[in-house]
């Protein structure tokens, strides 16, 4: 199981194709996003809701600023590294953590924020709905 919170997440970085294989090969990956992610320029969200992996926007936050994967309920990443083909280029952290106690907390908060965002199914009637 991979859940991920990105506040950016773009195709040609590597993370939003790393997350497709994942799902192919069977894993349940869910994603939580800032209610911008699907409407900016090469976003990641519309393969991935496209493949079927479960997509919300946190639309309650100002801004849904988390960038954490959990993994297998065993290793966090989290840090400032967004999602994104510029995270690259930036001077930007990205921490692995490697303890099931962590992972949960921060599972937990995911699951907090699932429980307080909208599904999203489509790039059209999203940023279509958030323009007005």
């Amino acid at each position: 199981q991979i859940l991920v919170g990105a506040y950016g997440l773009t195709t040609g970085a590597g993370i939003a194709e790393a997350l497709l294989r994942a799902h192919h090969r069977g894993v349940e990956v869910k994603l939580i996003a800032d209610k911008t992610t699907p409407c900016g320029r090469n976003s990641g969200i519309d393969p991935l809701a496209n493949a079927g992996v479960p997509v919300w926007i946190d639309n309650r936050a100002r801004i849904a600023h988390t960038k954490t994967m959990v993994i297998d309920g065993a290793v966090t990443l989290s840090g400032s590294y967004n999602w994104t083909r510029g995270a690259a280029a930036n001077s930007e952290d990205l921490n692995l953590v490697a303890s099931p106690v962590v992972a949960e907390a921060y599972a937990g908060h995911w699951r907090d924020r699932q429980g307080r965002s909208m599904r999203f199914d489509r790039r059209e009637d999203w940023c279509r709905a958030a323009a007005r």
